[in-house]
């Protein structure tokens, strides 16, 4: 990844837009059931940033608590999925913004999958990035690419 000063993003109907500065801490594929019934699709994309990372203008977005500590971030007006934000550990608070949001999708790429058993069992991405049972890199790697595979498991 080259290095990123600011990235600029938003919702469909332009009403809710957000900058970044920095770089993500990560960039993955989440699995999460959550997650699915947040954006109606299969998989999604989310890259994290601590919260003083994030700065939203426009119209104001409206925030859902999914669970316990947990928001949702949507654009009130054209309803487009946006964030899930809460308590990052040792980062503090964090913003993961979804990445198709970004007006430049393709300057980020995705180095792992989250919460790949929560996975709907029909859909897989050909790739050999890790695996992880739950947020990448701090719980248990699974394997590397989708299980199965020849010479994918660790």
């Amino acid at each position: 990844m080259t290095e990123l000063t600011k990235m600029a993003g938003g919702c469909m109907c332009g009403a809710v837009r957000y900058e970044t500065s920095g770089e993500p801490f990560s960039v993955a594929h989440c699995h999460c059931h959550s997650c699915r019934k947040h954006t109606g699709a299969p998989v999604v994309t989310l890259a994290g940033f601590q919260e003083n990372q994030v700065e939203f203008s426009g119209e104001r977005r409206s925030l859902f608590e999914s669970s316990p500590g947990a928001l949702r971030a949507y654009c009130k007006q054209c309803g487009t999925p946006l964030t899930w934000e809460g308590d990052g550990g040792d980062l503090g608070m964090i913003v993961e913004l979804h990445l198709s949001t970004f007006d430049d999708p393709e300057a980020l790429k995705p180095t792992a999958h989250a919460f790949y058993p929560e996975r709907v069992s029909w859909f897989d991405i050909e790739d050999d990035l890790p695996r992880y049972a739950g947020f990448a890199e701090l719980s248990e790697l699974l394997c590397h690419g989708p299980p199965g595979r020849s010479g994918t498991q660790d």
